[in-house]
C-alpha cells in the first residue's frame, strides 16, 4: 500500500475536512486516518491516505486539495519522502 500525508492549517471554518476528503475520494484515494484540532480558531489536520490507486499525480492532488480549501496552507507528501525526511 502506498500512502500520502496531507496537512492542512489555517483559520477554522465549516467544511474543511469534508472538502479535502471529497477531493481525495474523487482522485480514487482512501482516507485511512485523520487527526485534527481547532485551537483559538486555528484549524490543523493531518490526514493519512492510501494513494495506491490514485488517478492523479501527488502534485495534482495537492493543487486540487488547495483549491478546495482556499486560504489554507496545504501540503501533500508521499510517505517515502515523509519517511526519508524523518530518518536522519
Amino acid at each position: 500500500m502506498e500512502k500520502a500525508v496531507i496537512t492542512i492549517v489555517g483559520s477554522d471554518r465549516t467544511g474543511i475536512l469534508a472538502a479535502a476528503s471529497a477531493v481525495v475520494a474523487k482522485a480514487n484515494g482512501n482516507v485511512l486516518n485523520v487527526d485534527m484540532n481547532v485551537n483559538n480558531d486555528i484549524f490543523s489536520m493531518v490526514m493519512i491516505t492510501d494513494v495506491t490507486k490514485l488517478n492523479v499525480s501527488i502534485t495534482k492532488l495537492q493543487n486540487e486539495v488547495s483549491a478546495s480549501v482556499p486560504d489554507m496552507v496545504v501540503h501533500v507528501m508521499h510517505e517515502n519522502i515523509f519517511n526519508a525526511m524523518h530518518t536522519i
